[in-house]
């Protein structure tokens, strides 16, 4: 890493080399996004391959304590192998991306589990703050986004094989903590909304109903188009929709899904490179050569 303070020998900075900007890492992180949507998609290739995997299993089979797991632990795993390809991308270029697609390795496992145990733990400290104060649940999330912020250094980390640990990714997010926060919340907000509108919408159109009239439905709201959804439910009041239109609405779902995470993770990268002042250590090798499996 580039030293700009004084630091341990060999090791990373102490403290922030430089103020994350909020705009120019915003503009920089959608630039860098969506500026060659054939990377993107490469990048994304092999977690919407395990999704889609993972949604034809659960559809064949019937609902079990295995398909309940495979279903809980399958978006993580994708979202892992997403992250570890994207990260590399950002900070090593688009020869950084992992090859054969479905490479799983040493840096997956860690991203995996990190994301899993930071996951959790945020869970758990949500669950304390609910029951302790009397908070409504944006606030709760809003109050978790910040120790979820200080800490994605590791992810970046975890993805281009740095040695790292929380508490240096405390240490250089010290003062940026609010920053990260402001990023992801306008860089986060609005695009979740377009993806929810956008999902809403393709479900209306391959189903035959909207997601907000299941919703009312659901919840025995006055009004609510019960002849509609009796055209579309099988016995016991299930929805009976077909395995190819079930697969679509996932994969498309998770494709938008993807590209939204694909800006966060871009904003880390770059805040993660100005505040550690991180460069390669040397020119990127062939991606199949790097690290070990």
């Amino acid at each position: 890493m580039t030293q700009e303070q004084p630091a341990a020998p060999g090791g990373p900075p102490e403290g922030p080399l430089a103020n994350v900007v909020i705009w120019e890492t915003l503009i920089a992180a959608f630039a860098i996004t969506f500026r060659d949507p054939g990377l993107l998609l490469r990048a994304a290739a092999g977690g919407l391959l395990l999704l889609a995997a993972t949604t034809l299993v659960s559809v064949a089979l019937p609902p079990n304590p295995f398909t309940l797991l495979l279903m809980l632990l399958a978006p993580i795993a994708a979202y892992s192998h997403f992250g570890v390809n994207w990260y590399r991308a950002v900070l090593l270029g688009p020869q950084g991306l992992i090859r054969p697609a479905l490479r799983w390795d040493r840096r997956h496992w860690r991203f995996f589990g990190l994301g899993l145990l930071l996951g959790g733990g945020l869970l758990a400290l949500g669950g304390v703050l609910s029951m302790s104060l009397p908070l409504p649940p944006a606030l709760i999330a809003l109050c978790l986004l910040y120790p979820a912020a200080r800490s994605s250094f590791l992810f970046p980390a975890i993805a281009v094989e740095e040695p790292y640990s929380l508490a240096y990714a405390w240490r250089h997010t010290k003062g940026q903590g609010g920053r990260l926060t402001v990023l992801l919340l306008l860089a986060g907000l609005p695009l979740f909304l377009i993806v929810a509108i956008a999902v809403s919408l393709l479900f209306d159109a391959l189903i035959g109903i909207s997601l907000f009239d299941v919703a009312s439905l659901q919840a025995g709201a006055p009004g609510a188009p019960e002849a509609r959804l009796g055209e579309i439910t099988g016995e016991g009041g299930d929805l009976a929709i077909s395995p190819l239109k079930t697969l679509s609405l996932k994969m498309i779902t998770e494709a938008l899904t993807m590209g939204v995470l694909a800006v966060l993770y871009s904003i880390v990268a770059l805040a993660f490179r100005r505040c550690t002042g991180w460069v390669p250590a040397a020119p990127a090798g062939p991606p199949a050569d790097r690290g070990a499996p």
